[in-house]
């Protein structure tokens, strides 16, 4: 089968999706819209190839744009993009079938240029689908090939995973991770339930359990010392239970894969000091959401997230939204117990805990604060994986 065949049955399949490419390889693009039929499989794309650009696809900065994991980002925001764009051109509701068959197509590469990369050229590609979060790698030997002939490797090798994907032709690649999600972890994907409860042994429940005192929300990414002392310290203080929440949905970042959730809750009950009983997995970015989900629950927060639930920003700039939405906390009883962190400032750092005069009436009478007395731990996520980054790159 040529490269025309090929693109021509891609088009033929039943797969359509939105597809984003950075860094190298966009000729996949061209070659797919060359074919007549792309409108068939193409339902978007883009190519965010400045950090602005793909800082403003994922809302937010990645640490490192060329990876695996910044593949599958990518590949998950793309999907939400297709999965709109589907049902806004379906007059009627997507059927399980349809829906399957929605996808995001992410490929980002480094390749040569103008100037000498520190690493080595290589190109990473993912999918993501209702149900399934798969990518793959592309290693090519530096020095070896020109760009030209980099970026048609790299097209050639792309290509070939689309015919894959679309069952096209029979898979000759392994994938470099791979999760199919459980059909209740699809269903908080989708917006059709609002969270699941993990135990530690792998059952799964949607309810809440009746232990539970108190409510950790975080990304985990990863679970830390510090994470594991504030859990520890919130269950004595609260003489509960405390469980975390993971939610797949950020209000300020792309949507979580499927693999880096399985990534992050299996790292969290293999911390041999971590002792909690169950994780939460929702699709609440807001507290709003979660409040209304979890009534008459104390959430355990840091004083920069209790910044975020207070500025108006989040709520159009519009402060009668937030007084409207701090008044709904009110009437779910929920509370807030706030713990300190070191910031930094124009005058160096310092700690900074809660203090109510610099909230809301209406927010402040909610919470109650955690001196630094009682706990401070300085470590956080973004320096670990800053750190776990830098170990990677000398391997």
């Amino acid at each position: 089968m040529n490269s025309f065949e090929k693109i021509a049955a891609i088009h033929s399949s039943m797969s359509r999706g939105f597809f984003v490419v950075s860094g190298g390889g966009s000729g996949v693009l061209s070659r797919l819209l060359t074919v007549p039929g792309a409108s068939q499989t193409v339902l978007g794309a883009e190519i965010p190839y400045s950090c602005e650009a793909m800082a403003d696809f994922l809302r937010m900065k990645p640490e490192n744009c060329c990876s695996e994991p910044a593949a599958r980002r990518m590949a998950v925001t793309a999907w939400r993009k297709a999965e709109q764009y589907a049902k806004t051109a379906c007059e009627t509701e997507l059927t399980p079938e349809m829906e399957e068959n929605i996808f995001g197509f992410a490929l980002t590469a480094t390749l040569a240029t103008t100037r000498e990369h520190r690493g080595e050229h290589r190109a990473f590609l993912a999918f993501q689908t209702r149900s399934r979060t798969i990518s793959y790698t592309l290693e090519l030997k530096k020095g070896e090939l020109d760009r030209a002939a980099e970026e048609t490797l790299v097209a050639d090798w792309a290509l070939d995973r689309i015919a894959e994907f679309c069952g096209v032709i029979p898979a000759t690649e392994k994938p470099t991770r791979t999760f199919q999600a459980p059909e209740l972890w699809q269903q908080i994907w989708t917006g059709e339930i609002p969270f699941l409860e993990i135990a530690r042994d792998g059952s799964v429940s949607q309810k809440l359990s009746s232990e539970t005192r108190g409510i950790f929300p975080g990304s985990f990414a990863p679970i830390h010392a510090g994470h594991i002392a504030m859990h520890r310290c919130t269950e004595n203080l609260l003489g509960g239970d405390v469980t975390l929440e993971i939610s797949v949905l950020n209000a300020d970042k792309p949507p979580l894969d499927f693999v880096t959730v399985q990534d992050r809750l299996d790292r969290i009950f293999a911390s041999p000091d971590f002792n909690g009983k169950r994780i939460l997995l929702t699709g609440l970015p807001y507290f709003e959401q979660k409040a209304e989900c979890f009534e008459n629950q104390t959430f355990v927060v840091g004083i920069d997230t209790l910044e975020r639930i207070a500025d108006a920003r989040y709520h159009f700039n519009e402060p009668i939204l937030l007084e409207r939405s701090l008044q709904r906390l009110k009437e779910h009883d929920t509370r807030f117990l706030v713990f300190g962190r070191l910031k930094s400032g124009a005058s160096g750092e310092c700690f900074v805990d809660f203090q109510a005069k610099k909230f809301p009436k209406t927010l402040s009478m909610l919470c109650g604060g955690v001196t630094e007395c009682e706990f401070r731990n300085d470590l956080s996520s973004t320096q670990i994986r800053a750190s776990e980054a830098e170990q990677n790159r000398k391997r």
